[in-house]
Order: structure tokens, then sequence, then C-alpha cells
């Protein structure tokens, strides 16, 4: 370790400020872990805390008002160096006096006590993992220290995860890089919902199954009827007869898209209402029916693979993404839908899942004001979360943004109790629910944010041992592939490596 600077006046239990030694600042930046020996004379407990808010001053160049120094700079001098203080604020972790053990510090940091920033020794390892109920690394090192493998804890992951960042941050890399390794490597299967198909499908092909070869269900393809056609018109005789073809929906699917039409045809031709006034309006209804639901719209619907046998499938094969380019919203939110019924029945009947469902593009499912099949798909994504958490579902919901238009439904968020926060949307900086409320507690600011390099996420919330945010950084890789075929060949799970910066 290397002693850095003392802490200065003003120290709280939870933040203080380390004035740096001279020339230390040309090589101490922020996000450092650090160790500060409380007590200014006789140290009496160890506080493990973490470098923001640098802070540089010069009171020679203060320009709020007039100096002989000022003018001395103006014309080129170089100022005096006699009153530059740089510092930084230390957000602290926790007391750290007991070995193996973290725990919220009580005493207030004394000034003047010393402060060190750790080099060569692993304070993660040391510090954080041994409090951990179920540790594990993750594929990723602290920033700057790719070493120091980053802890977490994996009795949260039933708890549900967030990750959020603009486009380009890194998001579907850190999922593939560092999620789905961690979740595989604890005994959960994956179920990753490719929103696009170009961020997982075409990387992992050979565990890739596309949208249009699993069966939708009755109640999704009901579902799905009712949003291609407003509600069946509001006819609530064509409702009625289309509930009855959908809860036979199997059979029909296995006839093709033409002979289902043609039966679906065939069965509202027989409809008599024995009211004039009554039949008018149904076939009115029938013909605008008929148009709309055409052999084509029909198609996506006549999957094969029921839900339940998707299901199992992925209890054998550990991984699956279900490719779900070339469809319309509603097909993909219906089969969502119908996906949701089964593992929300799975797990009332008292079924664990040790499975993680990963949501790419999260926003299309709830979104801040979520409209047709997204308010079913916001209120299933609501009952997993609540139900998921005492049957090992592990919901893992990737977004562009925090909160309002770009972010996910605030019913939904709060239900993600661990969180990774990568380069921020503008719109995130400013506005309720937005970054500045989630991460400015822990000193980190929204305009820091905006700056942060693909790879680099903030790690929050209950998976994390540290009570304070720590910057992971990871590069991209294919050893998911790898770990795929590994599992499609029976072998033994990859361990996971150290990686990082």
């Amino acid at each position: 370790m290397k002693e850095i600077g003392k802490i200065a006046d003003g120290a709280t239990e939870s933040i203080a400020s380390v004035i740096l030694y001279q020339g230390v600042e040309s090589w101490v930046s922020s996000e450092e872990l650090v160790l500060v020996e409380n007590g200014a004379r006789t140290p009496y407990s160890k506080v493990l805390g973490v470098l923001r808010k640098g802070l540089g001053r010069n009171d020679f160049l203060n320009t709020s008002y007039y100096k002989p120094e000022l003018a001395y700079v103006k014309h080129g001098g170089e100022p005096s160096g006699a009153r530059e203080v740089f510092s930084f604020s230390v957000l602290v972790i926790g007391d750290v006096s007991q070995p193996g053990a973290v725990s919220i510090n009580r005493r207030i940091i004394s000034p003047g006590s010393k402060v060190s920033v750790f080099d060569t020794e692993d304070p993660l390892a040391k510090y954080l993992a041994p409090t951990a109920k179920l540790p594990r690394n993750l594929m990723a090192g602290l920033d700057r220290h790719g070493n120091w493998a980053i802890p977490a804890d994996a009795s949260y992951i039933p708890y549900h995860v967030g990750v959020y960042g603009t486009t380009g941050s890194g998001k579907s890399w850190l999922a593939k890089n560092v999620l789905i390794p961690f979740y595989l490597q604890n005994g959960y299967s994956v179920l990753v919902l490719d929103w696009s198909g170009a961020d997982y499908a075409q990387e992992l092909r050979k565990n890739s199954i596309p949208l249009s070869e699993i069966s939708m269900g009755p109640n999704a393809v009901f579902s799905y009827m009712s949003e291609r056609t407003s509600g069946f018109f509001s006819n609530r005789n064509l409702e009625a007869v289309m509930e009855e073809l959908c809860d036979d929906w199997e059979n029909l699917a296995k006839m093709g898209s033409e002979k289902a039409f043609d039966q679906i045809q065939k069965s509202l031709n027989a409809v008599n209402t024995n009211r004039q006034d009554y039949q008018m309006a149904f076939n009115v209804a029938k013909r605008r029916f008929l148009r709309r639901l055409t052999p084509q719209a029909l198609e996506p619907l006549m999957g094969k693979k029921p839900i339940q046998e998707l299901l199992n499938d992925l209890s054998k094969s550990r991984l699956i993404v279900i490719d779900m380019s070339g469809f319309r919203s509603d097909v993909k939110l219906s089969f969502f839908l119908a996906l949701a019924d089964a593992l929300y029945s799975k797990m009332s009947e008292g079924e664990d899942m040790s499975t993680s469902i990963i949501i790419d593009e999260a926003p299309q499912y709830s979104p801040f004001k979520p409209e047709g099949l997204q308010v079913q798909a916001t209120d299933s994504l609501r009952d997993l979360a609540a139900l998921g958490r005492k049957h090992k579902l592990n919901l893992t919901l990737l977004s562009q943004g925090i909160a309002g238009d770009i972010g996910v439904n605030a019913a939904i968020r709060r239900n993600l109790n661990t969180s990774f926060y990568g380069r921020l949307h503008p719109l995130d900086v400013v506005g309720q629910g937005g970054a500045k409320e989630w991460l400015e507690p822990y000193g980190i600011t929204p305009e820091y944010m905006l700056n942060l390099q693909a790879g680099q996420f903030y790690f929050a919330g209950l998976m994390n041992p540290s009570f304070m945010p720590l910057l992971l950084y990871f590069e991209p890789n294919d050893e998911l592939a790898q770990l795929a075929e590994q599992l499609r060949e029976g072998g033994k799970e990859k361990e996971v490596h150290r990686a990082g910066r």
C-alpha cells in the first residue's frame, strides 16, 4: 500500500476528504480503493473507501477578486504552488477492522487520519468476497485493476437485475460476457429474448430458436387477434366465436395458416344471431376481421413447439436464445405473455425454476407509458418479479435509459434490486427517477456517467457485497460461445477467469 494523504476537516462517518501529499495528484485518480486508518494519533479502526469527486484549488488563481499573482499569470508567468491543494472525497464502503467482515462504519472519521491506496494487494478478495453468502467472481475486474475480480453474491440472483446504458455502452456485451456465465455457473438456465435478433442469436446460432417455431397458446393468440382488430371491432359475438376457436388453437396451428384461415372463415359464416340488427353488425365486423386477419397475418401463430416443451429443452441445454427478428411487436409481446403464463403457473404450483430470463430492449415490453399489449406485459413482469424471488426465477432487463420515455416502467424498475449503470443517455441525466436520484448519493455525478467508455459499468445493489457501487470493466470476448458449445456437448462448465482492464 502507498500512503497518499491525510483526512481533512469536516469528515463524517460516511464521507470525508483526503488532502493529497505533494505530487500524488499526478498518479492517483478517482475510483481507486483506499484504506483509512481511523485515528490521527492512535488508529482505532480501519475503514475501506473509494475516491470520488476530485478537487484542485489554488488561492493565488482565485478569479473572484484581484491579486497581483493573477496579473503575473495573465502575462504568461508560472503561478505559485504554495497555496495549491488537491483533494478527493472518500466515500465509505465500510468498517473492515474485523478480518473477513465489512460492517457499516458508525465512527466519525478523524481529521488527520492516514489514507493509503491499494497498489498490489487485492482489497476485493480480502475484504468484500468473504462477506457474500454465495460468493462468485464476475468475469470482470475493477476498472484499471483487471486482476482484481469483482465479487458478487449469487444468493441475490432471484432479486432481479437491471442493465442501463445508451447505445454502444456495452449492455449486450455485459450480458454475454459477465452475467450469463455468472448465472450458468451458479446453476441457472438462461433464456434470452433477443428482440432484434442481432445481439445474441447471430453469435449463438446453435443455441438459437426462431420465434416462428414456438406455439403461442390460446391466451396469447387471443390477445394477438384482439390487438390486431382493436378489440374485435367491439363486437361481442365475433369475440365469443374467436375465443372458442382460440381454445382449440393447437389443432388449428397444425393445419397451417391457409387451412386455419378457411376454418375461421367457415366458423364465422355459420354464425346466426337471430336478430337482424345484431346480424348486420356482426357481418360488418366479420368482413373487417377477415381483411385484417389474413393467412399472412396468421403465419406467426403457426409454431408447433409448445411453451412447455421449450422450457423442458431449456432445462437440458441450459442456454437458449429466442430469435424474435422479422415479427411485429404484437407477435413478440403475445409470445412473452404465453411464456409468462407458463412460468407463473409452474411457480404457483411450488416449482423452483433456477432460470434466468434475459430481456433485451426491455422498454418494448414495459415502457414508461404502456399501451395495448404492453399493459399486459407490464402486469406479467410485475407478477413474475414478485413470485420469482421465492422460486429462483431471475429477470434481467436491458434498457437504454433508467426512467422516462427511454426507461423501464417504474412498477418494474423498483423490483430490480441489482443494477449495472453504463454510459448514460443525456435524457437520463435530469428528470425524476433518473440518474441524478440514483447515483449522486454515492458521489457519482451524472456528468461523469455521460463519459464512461464501452465496457465500464457501475455495479450497485444487493448482489454487490460493497455498500458502495464499484466501477467494473470487462473486455468483450467469445467465451460465451465456447461455454455454450461445452454445454451442448455435456462438458463441465468453464470456470470464470478474472478479466478486465
